[in-house]
This record gives C-alpha cells, structure tokens and sequence, in this order.
C-alpha cells in the first residue's frame, strides 16, 4: 500500500489458497501500530483488538513475579494491542484491494530470473510474472531467500515448538484484574503458557499459546497430521497442576494450533540486484520478543520511504535499506533468543534464581527497556 502511494503498479502473488482460519493470535506493538496508523488502519486495529495495558509475569504455582505496566499510549502515542491473526489478515486484504491491488492465491514461487531491466517470478503452476523489483515478503521458509544469499543459511530450529489457539472468554472466568485486562504469562519447570483476553470477530475469547521444550523439529507433514486431541493431550499433561485457568483454558478450546519456532542467523545479504527479502524472509525473529509483525511492518514502511526520498538505482536502494534495518533486526533476535532460555526445561534451584531475577529485573528495567523497540519512528513525510 505504500508503494500504490508512489504510484507503482503493485500485485501479490501468495502461495496459500484463499482462507480466513490462519493461525491463533499475536500482538501487534506500538512500533508496528505507528504503521497501521500511517495507512489508516490504527481505528480499525484498535475496534477489532484488545489492548494489552500490562503484562503480569507469574510463575506456575501463580505467584504474581512482577506486573509490567505497557504505557504504550502515554509514552508512544498508541498502545500494544492483541488480535487474531485471522482478523489481522482480513483487515489488511479489505485495505489492499480497496487500493485496487490485485491478490493472487496458490502461487507458489519456484525459481527467478533477472536481466539489466526487470526481474521474473516463476511459480509451480507456470505462471511467470516480471516487474521492475521483486520484494520477498515470504516468511520464514522463504523461496527467494534462497535466490538472494545463493542457497545461502537456513532458518535454525530453536528447540521449542509453539502451540495456540482460543478458547471462549464466557468458560474461563474472569480474567479483569484491578479493571485492566493483563496479558498473563506463565513459566514453568518445563515450558511456558500465556493467554489474554482477544476479540475475535464474533464474541470475546481467550488468546493463548504454549512454548514447549522439544528436541525433535518436526515436518511439515508431522505437523499436519498431528490431530488437535493428541496436542490437547500433551498439553494438559505438560501444564497439569499449574495454575487455573491454564488446564480450563486448554480442555475449552476448539481447534489448536502447533508449530515450530525457528530465528534467522546473519544473512550475507538481504538483496541480490533487482530483488529484496524483507520481514521474517530476512530476519526471522522467534516470538519470544512479541516483535515479528511489527518489525515486518517497520520493514515495509521504511523501503517504500528510501524509495519515495531517493532517486537512486533501485539496487543501490536495497543494499541502504539493509544497512539501516539490519542492525536493528539483529538486535531484535538476540533479545528474543534470550527471553525464549527461560522457557526451556530447568532445574528447581534454575527455576529459583530465574523466578527472582523476573521478580528484581523486570519493575527496574523492563520500561527502560521497551523504548528502543516500542519508541522506534519512521517519519513519512519528513
């Protein structure tokens, strides 16, 4: 959409089908609101999320370690918000195809080709498409990554996989503390379970998601064929005892979500000539942070801003954007790294010390500690 703004002709070429149940939910950060602000969509960000005004860390007995205020309006002009990623995904194509950009579904990229003056996409149905740059916004297992660093690294297994899903508000209880609505998050012995009040179009539910410890990174198919009653069973035996409303909240809910959690290693590049990786294609940043969304979506207002302030060739123009974001994205995955340790399988005396650190650290430090990536501004017009 910013570049419809700079008027390029602008297609999407997407490799899944058409779908509107994609995934659980996730939080979109003040860094990443500023741009759904910028293209007018913070209002309708806003009605169909729910504001996270803070976040209480507790252990799995339930003892309160530390609550985090977010302070996202009053330090950063607009607040971190939780939302599903299915609603998320159709507010964005309403946007896109009201700027009259045309969506095209089950293209699956293959191979590119480039000359002195376009570049060519070519997906496994056949279809081959040139423009002027190509941007591969396609995710952690990206296809034109492996064109741009020339079969270059690959996504790294962290050795926790991600469950999630919802579970309806009405069954759980009451989840209002002193009149906020907390993003609660748990850690454990083994593992880690958080969850929060989200709107999910049609009624009030509960977001949550489950870092579990395993070894063994699973298939694409292993994953597929991995039926929402086992995963059920493993979490309830994984989370048993911990504190209410965690077993409630997993025996409640109707489909569940499991996947791998993978980081990007340092890329050599992010572009090669005429085509550009942005988002997790370029620096996939484990969840850890709650920062992967919004960091994609600094990502693509800042290359269509060095687009609209530079005259310079279009390479020239990829290699400055990787200059200026690559610092920040390394950053970015580091601090994710370090928040996932804590959510991998530790000792009782482990468990001790990480519980008082939370307990000191997190009132001293953590507010000081959001402004580099809450407080981080891209300037459109300046």
């Amino acid at each position: 959409m910013f570049l419809k703004r700079l008027n390029f002709e602008v297609e999407i070429y997407e490799a899944y089908e058409k779908r509107k149940d994609i995934g659980g939910g996730f939080q979109i950060a003040p860094n990443g609101m500023k741009v759904m602000a910028e293209l007018g969509l913070a209002d309708v960000i806003l009605k169909n999320g729910v504001e996270c005004p803070v976040m209480q860390f507790q252990n799995d007995k339930g003892k309160v370690l530390a609550r985090v205020p977010q302070m996202g309006r009053e330090k950063f002009g607009l607040p971190s918000v939780n939302i599903a990623r299915s609603t998320f995904h159709e507010i964005l194509v309403d946007a896109v195809k009201k700027n009259g950009i045309t969506i095209h579904y089950k293209k699956r990229l293959t191979s590119i080709i480039e000359n002195d003056e376009s570049v060519t996409a070519i997906f496994e149905d056949g279809t081959e498409v040139s423009g002027t740059f190509l941007i591969g916004a396609d995710g952690v297992h990206s296809k034109t990554r492996v064109y741009v660093t020339e079969n270059g690294p690959k996504p790294v297994y962290t050795g926790l996989q991600n469950v999630g899903g919802f579970a309806p508000a009405s069954s759980i209880g009451e989840l209002r503390l002193q009149n906020e609505y907390p993003t609660f998050l748990t850690f454990g012995k083994r593992g880690f379970f958080g969850y929060t009040l989200c709107n999910k179009g049609d009624g009030e539910e509960v977001m949550w998601w489950s870092n579990t410890p395993e070894s063994r990174e699973l298939s694409r198919e292993q994953l597929r064929q991995i039926g929402t009653g086992e995963i059920r069973k493993e979490l309830l035996n994984l989370h048993q005892n911990w504190h209410p409303p965690i077993e409630t909240i997993i025996q409640q809910s109707r489909s569940i979500f499991k996947s791998n959690i993978y980081e990007m290693v340092r890329l050599p590049n992010w572009s090669r000539n005429r085509v550009v990786l942005i988002g997790d294609a370029a620096h996939a940043i484990s969840p850890h942070a709650g920062q992967g969304a919004s960091v994609a979506l600094e990502d693509s207002m800042y290359l269509a801003k060095l687009m609209k302030d530079s005259n310079l060739p279009i390479e020239r123009i990829f290699q400055l954007f990787e200059a200026h974001r690559k610092k920040r994205a390394e950053k970015m995955i580091k601090t994710a790294r370090r928040n996932g340790s804590g959510k991998k399988e530790l000792s009782p005396v482990a468990c001790w010390f990480r519980d008082k650190f939370l307990s000191i650290a997190l009132p001293l430090f953590a507010g000081k500690g959001q402004d580099w990536i809450h407080g981080y501004e891209i300037h459109w017009d300046l």
